[in-house]
Formats: C-alpha cells, sequence, structure tokens
C-alpha cells in the first residue's frame, strides 16, 4: 500500500512492515498502526510513522546505542499483552524528542516502545518503577558545555 507522510512523502509499505498498537502510544490513543522507517543502516534514528496520520511520527532509537548500561526488566502484563515468548521477538527503541538542537535531544528511558518483530504488535510501556526519566540527555557530555 501506498502511504502519504508528511516527512518522507510517498511510501510502499507492504501489511507485513506494520505494527499494530491495540492501545495506540499514550497521547495519541487513536493511532492504531505504524511501520518503522528506516533511512540508513548505518544510521542510529529511525522513524515510527502512523499509517492514518501522514503527520504523526516519532523519531526513535535503540536506547543501548546511548545509554550501555540502560537495564529494564519488563513487566509481566506487558509480556503477555505483547505475546513474548523469547526475547529474540523483542525489538526495543526509545522516542527521542529534539528541542532546539540535536545537542539537547533528549530520550525516552522510563517507556521504552517494544515490537514483538513475530506477531507484529507494539506497546509503548511505561516503567513503574524506575530510576530513568522521561528526558534523558541523549548526549550528556554536549549537556556539560
Amino acid at each position: 500500500m501506498i502511504i502519504k507522510t508528511g516527512r518522507f512523502g510517498e511510501l510502499e509499505v507492504s501489511d507485513s512492515e506494520i505494527y499494530t498498537f491495540p492501545k495506540g502510544i499514550p497521547g495519541f490513543e487513536e493511532q492504531m498502526l505504524f511501520f518503522i522507517v528506516s533511512p540508513e543502516e548505518d544510521e542510529p534514528f529511525s522513524f515510527l510513522q502512523s499509517v492514518a496520520d501522514g503527520d504523526l511520527v516519532f523519531v526513535i532509537a535503540d536506547p543501548f546505542l546511548f545509554r550501555s548500561d540502560y537495564d529494564i526488566e519488563l513487566p509481566e502484563s506487558a509480556l503477555a499483552e505483547l505475546q513474548i515468548e523469547s526475547a529474540d521477538q523483542v525489538l526495543l527503541r526509545s522516542i527521542i524528542t529534539i528541542r532546539e538542537d540535536l545537542d539537547k535531544a533528549t530520550i525516552n528511558l522510563v517507556a521504552p516502545i517494544v515490537f514483538n518483530v513475530d506477531t507484529k504488535v507494539g506497546k509503548q510501556v511505561v516503567l513503574a518503577t524506575s530510576s530513568y526519566t522521561t528526558r534523558h540527555p541523549l548526549f550528556p557530555a554536549m549537556e556539560k558545555r
């Protein structure tokens, strides 16, 4: 199918690339279908694009690329909802927020987006007990300058 996006123009997306978010994403509960746009293989950033709203897109990244010590335990309820039975089914991403410039970008480590790559179901999981923040500096060394 052809999907019109505000950022990427028209994209051809197969049904097998679309993830269903049964409850949407917090703040965007009405948007339940998304796909991942990865501009280049070496690029650390990807985009989570809504199927229905071409202007709704989130910048996402692998949190372990920016925090090698990132350590979370997904709640059993989230694993059950996503039908996750093994670690190789999981793709984990975090939403990046870029305000004025990339140096001040933040990453949401308290609510990762969890994808089941087999069933194509996704969910933003809010970690109830976490020492992380929703606005952790993406580039901490840049913040200190």
